[in-house]
């Protein structure tokens, strides 16, 4: 992967015909890791209430504050 430093002398060489070009493709980028961010989020809240409540999930709840390294 190029550096900024070089991406942005690359960028400066180019003709001013494919500024909109560039302009376009940063907003895409941008959006594209808009939604992803999104979707991360939202399947993060889905999961909750199941993290939560499922007895499958939270069967080694039950052994919170066990101090598990000591010895008996």
């Amino acid at each position: 992967m190029l550096e900024r430093a070089v991406l942005i002398k690359e960028i400066d060489s180019l003709s001013p015909r494919y500024y909109n070009e560039i302009v376009d493709f940063v907003g895409y980028i941008k959006e594209k890791k808009a939604k992803e961010n999104y979707s991360l989020e939202k399947a993060a809240e889905m999961a909750t209430e199941e993290y939560r409540n499922n007895k499958e999930l939270t069967a080694f709840c039950a052994l919170d504050g066990e101090d598990f390294y000591e010895t008996r």
